[in-house]
């Protein structure tokens, strides 16, 4: 008899971080927000991977279709490898016992064997817990099929690698065995099939305590909806996710009020409970003043846009490698002068980087603060700009020995407003000090920037 399908592996994954975030992806879709730009950016880069590992792999054959006619898929698959296909491509199978179902990336068929090789391919840069998960239940699917398994491979993408000409898909790809930590899990993986389809009564929501879980591995899809009753400046802003659990469940509460007094942190995250506590502005006008005091004239406010692509563009760069393709510099001479404002965006689809470089070099002279927010940013990028286009090293060493990182202030809690709930994040401090808002903006930060960018350059 034909098992229906029942549980994919991303539901899967998705029950193990929580059975209430699985049941709401199955029975409230209403609740599921809209996908950002971020999380757009990651789902391009990983479909991009997926088609550039098939040609790795040549000579395999794809089961396509819709991808929700999973037993179409699964019979498909068997059609396949019944006709003698040695490399099939989004292979599917279905567990006759559980119904549980997964595809993989790449099924390759062990020369001389009867054996499959199963091969996922990310585009992570290394094995990460939850892609052991992944193949697990991956594993479990295929075997429960009757497929034999020879080796469980994660194919991830090698930041070693330098583009040079044509991606060379033999450099830019690794293979990474994981066979034995997937078949440590398989009893594990039985057990968690059976709990989490006991969970999807579809009229039993089940019940599961927010926390840590909520952010790890991913930030749930559904923590607005089952967070709407923790405060915006709460436990889970002062303590990371494991001590904040505990703390939650010594106070029993979210607020940051009740924290047992013995349990409350030093150094800035005690500076942001008072701030919260007392709806006071902390000002260490000393240090503040020493801060400024060390800024020259000319200033120059610079900030820059880059993409990081999974597969490099531009020759001499590597995977997800940050290439600068704007800058904005604000120029003021003097503290009574108007700013100046300077800009550079490349608008063609060729290597950016010397003619930005160029340009920000002329503009930004020889002497005078350079000010960014996030000195580790700019400057890295200033570095690995040096180390492309040589004739420049030297003046861009200059430019980072120059800079002044406006974020200190804010990070050692110099300045500090309880509006800025715990973070130094340049998007909470500017509302929280200004009427302006990264909200108001028609691109609203640096990912959004970065992905249009990179979607016109490739």
């Amino acid at each position: 008899m034909e098992m229906t399908p029942k549980l994919s592996k991303s539901q899967y994954v998705k029950g193990l971080q929580c059975p209430k975030a699985l049941w709401f992806y199955r029975f409230r879709k209403d609740l599921k927000p809209e996908i950002d730009a971020a999380t757009q950016v990651r789902f391009d880069a990983g479909n991009e991977i997926g088609v550039l590992a098939q040609s790795y792999f040549t000579g395999g054959i794809e089961v396509t279709g819709d991808y929700r006619q999973i037993s179409g898929a699964e019979k498909l698959t068997r059609q396949f490898i019944e006709e003698g296909q040695t490399i099939v491509y989004e292979a599917t199978a279905i567990s006759p016992v559980d119904g549980s179902h997964a595809r993989i990336d790449i099924f390759r068929k062990v020369e001389g064997s009867e054996a499959w090789d199963l091969i996922e391919v990310k585009s992570s840069t290394q094995v990460k817990d939850y892609h052991i998960d992944d193949m697990s239940l991956q594993y479990h699917a295929f075997s429960d099929a009757g497929y034999q398994i020879n080796k469980c491979f994660m194919m991830l993408v090698d930041n070693t690698y330098i583009r040079s000409g044509e991606i060379d898909l033999q450099s830019l790809f690794k293979l990474e065995d994981i066979s034995d930590q997937v078949l440590a899990k398989q009893e594990g993986v039985k057990i968690q099939v059976k709990n989490l389809l006991d969970a999807l009564d579809p009229n039993t929501e089940p019940s599961a305590a927010i926390g840590g879980r909520c952010n790890k591995p991913f930030e749930c899809d559904y923590k607005g909806h089952c967070w709407k009753e923790v405060p915006e400046y709460s436990v889970f802003n002062v303590f990371s996710a494991k001590k904040a659990d505990d703390v939650v469940k010594i106070s029993e509460s979210y607020e940051v009020s009740d924290i047992p007094p013995t349990l409350i942190p030093g150094g800035t995250k005690q500076i942001d409970i008072e701030a919260y506590l007392t709806g006071n502005i902390i000002e260490d006008r000393g240090n503040i003043t020493a801060f400024l005091d060390q800024l020259e004239y000319p200033l120059y406010y610079l900030d820059y846009e880059t993409i990081g692509p999974a597969i490099p563009v531009y020759d001499g760069t590597r995977p997800y490698e940050q290439v600068p393709f704007q800058f904005s510099l604000h120029i003021q001479t003097s503290p009574s002068a108007e700013l100046e404002h300077h800009e550079f965006l490349s608008k063609g689809k060729s290597d950016p980087r010397e003619a930005l470089t160029e340009s920000l070099v002329s503009l930004c002279g020889s002497k005078g603060s350079i000010i960014v927010y996030n000195r580790g940013f700019e400057a890295g990028c200033n570095k690995r700009l040096g180390a492309a286009l040589p004739k420049y090293d030297e003046a861009l060493n200059a430019l980072n020995e120059r800079m002044v990182d406006l974020l200190i202030p804010f990070r050692k809690r110099w300045l500090y407003s309880p509006a800025q709930n715990g973070s130094a994040s340049i998007k909470d401090v500017l509302p929280s000090f200004t009427k302006l808002d990264y909200k108001e903006l028609e691109i609203g930060g640096g990912g959004e920037a970065s992905s249009r960018y990179q979607a016109f350059v490739e």
